[in-house]
Parts: C-alpha cells; sequence; structure tokens
C-alpha cells in the first residue's frame, strides 16, 4: 500500500490535519483505543493542529498534554511503546513529581509533544490507564464522553464529578471542582455568567464530544511501517526543541527524515571532534546509542 499523504499538494495546515489523522489511526491500532474517540480529543482540544500550545499552561501538541502528565505518561508507557532511550532519562522523586536533570535531554523531550506520531501514542496509554480508572468508579468501561472528562479533568476530578453526577447530579459543578471551573469557564458557565450544575456540565461536555466523533470520519488508510519508520517523525520533534536548528519552512514538498539517532547525534554536537561532552549531553549521548543500536 502506498502513502496516502506523500506526493498530494496540500497546503500546510492540511497536511498537518492529514498526517494528525494518520499518526492517530496508528497509533489507535497500536494502543488498542478506539480512532473515533483519539480524533475527536485531538479535534476538540487542538483543532488537529500539533503545533499548537495554550497562552495559558504548558499544555502543548494535538493533544495538549501539560508537562508533568507528559512525562508521567512517557515515563510510565515509553519503553513498552518505542520511546524508550527517552523514559530512562525521566526520574520522579519522593514528591511525585516527573523530573530530567539534562537540560538538553528535557528540551528533546518536551519537544516531542509537537510530533503527532509520539503525542498521539500517549494519549493512547493514557487513555487506556483512565478507562481502567473509570471503570472502578463507573462498574462499567466508561463511553466516550465520560473517557475525555478524565483527560479534561483527571482522573480523580473525573472520578469524583462522576460520583456526584450519580448522587447529586443538580448539585453545582462550579463549588464541585473551583479550580477546574475557573480555568474553563465556558464549560463550567452559561453565557450569562451562571453556574451550572453537574448534568449541565456533563452535557456540555457529551454535546462537545459527539458532535466531534460524528464529524470525524473513518481512520484513514497507511502503508505498512516498520517501528523504526514508524518514529522517524519523533525525530523531528527533537531536532525541532533543539537549539539553533532551522524551523520548518511552509510549502508543500515534504523531504526525507532522520532517524532518531541521527537528530540526536546532529542537533547536540554528539559529534564533535574534541569528544568531550558538554553539559547536558551524557544522556542524550546514551539515548542515541540505544537508538543507533535498534536502528531508529
Amino acid at each position: 500500500m502506498t502513502d496516502p499523504i506523500a506526493g498530494l499538494s496540500l497546503t500546510r495546515p492540511e497536511r498537518d490535519t492529514a498526517q494528525a489523522r494518520e499518526a492517530i489511526a496508528r497509533a489507535a491500532e497500536q494502543t488498542g483505543v478506539d480512532f473515533r474517540f483519539l480524533l475527536a480529543q485531538a479535534q476538540i482540544e487542538s483543532g488537529l493542529n500539533p503545533r499548537a500550545e495554550a497562552d495559558s499552561s504548558s499544555a502543548t501538541g494535538l493533544f495538549q498534554f501539560i508537562d508533568q502528565t507528559w512525562l508521567n505518561v512517557l515515563d510510565q508507557h515509553g519503553e513498552r511503546l518505542g520511546l524508550g532511550a527517552f523514559a530512562d532519562a525521566i526520574e520522579t522523586g519522593g514528591d511525585g513529581q516527573a523530573r530530567i536533570t539534562d537540560p538538553a535531554m528535557r528540551q528533546a523531550i518536551m519537544g516531542l509533544r509537537l510530533d503527532p506520531a509520539a503525542s498521539s501514542l500517549m494519549a493512547g496509554a493514557l487513555a487506556s490507564d483512565n478507562s481502567a480508572a473509570l471503570q472502578d468508579v463507573l462498574g462499567r468501561a466508561p463511553d466516550a464522553s465520560e473517557l475525555y472528562l478524565a483527560h479534561f479533568l483527571g482522573t480523580s476530578g473525573a472520578s469524583r464529578f462522576l460520583s456526584e453526577l450519580a448522587s447529586n447530579p443538580d448539585g453545582s459543578a462550579v463549588a464541585l471542582l473551583p479550580r477546574a471551573a475557573a480555568a474553563n469557564r465556558a464549560i463550567f458557565r452559561d453565557p450569562s455568567g451562571a453556574p451550572r450544575s453537574v448534568s449541565e456540565v456533563m452535557g456540555v461536555i457529551r454535546g462537545r464530544v459527539e458532535r466531534a466523533m460524528a464529524s470525524g470520519g473513518e481512520a484513514p488508510a497507511f502503508a505498512a511501517q516498520s517501528p523504526a519508520a514508524h518514529f522517524a517523525a519523533a525525530a523531528a520533534a527533537a531536532g525541532m526543541a533543539a537549539p539553533a536548528l532551522p524551523t520548518f519552512a511552509s510549502g508543500i514538498t515534504q523531504t526525507a527524515r532522520p532517524s532518531m539517532a541521527d537528530t540526536l547525534r546532529q542537533s547536540f554536537g554528539l559529534a564533535d571532534a574534541s569528544g568531550a561532552d558538554l553539559p547536558g549531553q551524557r544522556h542524550v549521548r546514551s539515548a542515541y546509542a540505544r537508538l543507533e543500536a535498534f536502528g531508529l
């Protein structure tokens, strides 16, 4: 099967959308999460813009991962999903906060959020975790809207919300989750500014998810791809996050992407003739060696 995107005359936004849909389809296949749900989530979160960045938080990429959520999911699932070289650089302290000690590696890892392939895989892994957590609360598998709540509010917030929905649907959602309400006024308050009830907020969420799922269409066909080729896109994100690299030019021509190992080597000066590691290069060099060994 040929690549359905390569060779098409598309604008940059059109190409971004096509590549996002293909990345989501691959992630859905690999993680077992419904393609239509993941696509709807990305549509709601970013409008299928892989470069989306929030003004008021660290939320970045197709699925608007904030820093800590991204690090936690990558730490838990990166090895299984082919990004173990990056997951190994993440350390979780006694306070539960995930950290990366090397600034260069941190920049590369956070930059992966801008790559649709890596972002979609982590979104699928997180959705699977969230589904299991909500099943304990609901006594059944969550539907798409309930599952989206876990992404929107976190599993703890979604669990509280769904428990309140079952026991006190007319209660104030603003009083239940004041911080979430302050950050999402359009969801927790009506156009007049009056606070919505828990059931009314659920109605808003359900409407958004159902509309997005109805408009998403079917999963695109895509060519068979090896794990190495599958993550060639993640290398571009790591390079994009590195200093002194050119930004992607607008246009319709898609050039061949380097391997993840080559991108790390070139971006962080691992081929420096001096042989001396600059600050932050030791862990990047280790990641490079692992990726090269696996042909990535």
